[in-house]
């Protein structure tokens, strides 16, 4: 069902304009099977998928323009007050609820606030706009019903039968399997697909019409098209930044789906695969990129999708934190013993400090200034998993004078 896309009477700023139009955009939206809504920092909706409306009880039609406090449900609101305040002040939040379904059974789902702040309203304590995304997570908490039920039926037969050392044996056995079929649901459940691969071809294509209208804005050579540019340009980062959070989150999922093997790698031709990597970065940090080939090697073993967004993460990590008029240096070369591809992110930024780099891969890790960056601290937990899965090492080496690089080795000829 298409989502309506009439501005409220009041006028919006010029950040959140662009929410509004072209109405074709809110439609590849309202194709969504996820439960999303986005709304402005005046509190006013700009777009609800049906599934979001279907879990509140309103009705889609009409819905853009709506203020969030009458569109939501009394009890939901107050219950999560401080949660969606903060979230307009720039805080990403996530938290759990819950209703009854049609039949009778609790479901549960996963509420992830998103702010989004423009570039340019760095200082400002209020976010542009908020992002809320829902995942289905009635299986988790089943799960742990379920597991909580296990345990109390082995502590009961564990007190029946103390004395018996072939059934406490077993007994055994069986905890450590359910800990450690409960630590994997709990990881699995975490980092599992917060949007569905649907909405990712609308998000393309909703990127790629505007970077086609720039284009032809451009083309027109008119006077006065610099806010036009500058607001499609805005409303393309945001897209990006959401393209780059789902991915980041579905690979998550695949990578602990295969449990730590490296799964589908292939012979992969390198140059085609930074052509990609190239395509993926937003149109206008894209000449910033230098790519520096050291390496003979052209058709190397590796898992492409998955090698595509770890370049990428290392590359928007530079392009985001090192000065916006520096050099960014996608490096590769060869190494013959052992038999390795290497490849290097080189960037001129502050460096990383001492005090993060013990935790520098682990999941939820961001940087000092990263309340003005979307993000979930997911990307670099992405390039090291992928680089295990590839028997690799990465790297976080300090540059003279200033800057960092970003060293993969990757073994090669291990298939064989």
């Amino acid at each position: 069902m298409p989502l309506a896309s009439t501005p409220p009477s009041s006028t919006p700023s010029s950040a959140d304009t662009l929410w509004y139009a072209p109405a074709q955009l809110l439609r590849l939206f309202g194709s969504s099977p996820v439960a999303m809504a986005y709304w402005g920092r005046d509190q006013r909706l700009r777009l609800a998928s049906p599934q979001w409306c279907e879990w509140f009880g309103v009705p889609s039609t009409g819905i853009a323009g709506q203020l969030l406090g009458e569109a939501l449900p009394p009890a939901f609101a107050l219950q999560h007050q401080e949660a969606l305040q903060a979230a307009a002040q720039g805080q990403r939040q996530q938290f759990d609820t819950c209703k009854t379904d049609a039949h009778g059974q609790l479901a549960w789902r996963r509420v992830s606030l998103s702010p989004h702040l423009w570039p340019g309203s760095a200082g400002s304590k209020s976010a542009q706009g908020v992002l809320m995304l829902m995942q289905d997570c009635s299986a988790e908490y089943a799960n742990a019903a379920q597991a909580d039920a296990l345990r109390a039926q082995l502590a009961a037969l564990s007190s029946t039968n103390p004395e018996r050392s072939e059934e406490k044996g077993e007994l055994l056995k069986m905890r450590t399997l359910l800990d450690w079929r409960t630590a994997m649901l709990a990881e699995h459940s975490e980092m599992l697909q917060l949007l569905s691969h649907e909405i990712r071809q609308p998000l393309n294509n909703a990127s790629a019409a505007m970077q086609a209208t720039m284009s032809a804005i451009a083309d027109l050579q008119l006077a006065q098209t610099t806010p036009a540019t500058k607001a499609l340009l805005r409303a393309e980062h945001v897209l990006q930044q959401v393209i780059g959070t789902l991915d980041n989150t579905l690979a998550a999922g695949t990578i602990l789906a295969v449990g730590g093997r490296a799964g589908a790698s292939s012979d992969t031709d390198l140059p085609t695969l930074v052509n990609l990597v190239l395509h993926d970065i937003a149109a206008d940090a894209r000449p910033r990129i230098q790519v520096v080939w050291d390496a003979e090697a052209r058709t190397v073993q590796l898992h492409p999708a998955l090698m595509r967004l770890t370049i990428r993460n290392l590359l928007n990590n530079a392009l985001n934190y090192a000065p916006a008029d520096s050099p960014v240096l996608l490096r590769l070369a060869d190494s013959d013993d052992p038999l390795a591809l290497i490849i290097e992110v080189i960037d001129e930024g502050p460096g990383i400090p001492d005090s993060l780099r013990p935790r520098l891969f682990e999941k939820g890790t961001r940087g000092s200034d990263h309340r003005h960056r979307a993000g979930a601290g997911l990307g670099l937990f992405i390039v090291r998993s992928v680089v295990q899965l590839h028997q690799g090492t990465v790297q976080a080496l300090p540059r003279q004078p200033n800057g960092t690089i970003m060293r993969m080795e990757l073994p090669q000829g291990l298939d064989d």
